[in-house]
């Protein structure tokens, strides 16, 4: 499909038609488009606001996961060795440098590293652990 172009002045603006619709000239004044480009621009506006607004609550939602922030991490001294409780409770006091991951290495066994890992930040209520803390073991 081809389009016949007329020449226009800013005073006569038209719009182009197809070449199968006739040679009709529909009149586009200024105030017309000057309408159509601030009703695209306005919507341009509201889109990039909206994915900006999404994106800072994802990040926010990442750092609150990451920082563990409300509640207090197990120490050692919580723990009661040989509680008739649950016996079946292993634990791991951190030591400096220690990481989920470092622990899921020393204890995983058959289990892959990073479904252990995961195991370990759903029974520890977060993945931050610190030097002393009693990170409870799958």
């Amino acid at each position: 499909m081809t389009a016949t172009l007329y020449p226009s002045r800013r005073a006569d603006r038209v719009h182009p038609r197809p070449s199968g619709h006739g040679s009709l000239r529909v009149p586009c004044s200024d105030d017309t488009a000057g309408v159509n480009y601030r009703v695209r621009r306005a919507i341009a506006s509201i889109v990039a606001v909206a994915v900006l607004a999404l994106g800072v609550v994802a990040v926010s939602a990442m750092v609150g996961v990451l920082a563990d922030v409300g509640g207090r991490p197990a120490a050692a001294s919580d723990v009661v060795a040989g509680s008739s409780a649950d016996a079946s409770v292993r634990v791991h006091v951190a030591q400096p440098g220690d990481t989920l991951w470092s622990i899921a290495a020393q204890y995983r066994g058959d289990v892959g590293q990073a479904r252990f890992v995961d195991a370990l930040v759903d029974l520890n209520d977060g993945a931050g652990i610190q030097i002393g803390q009693a990170v409870r073991l799958p």
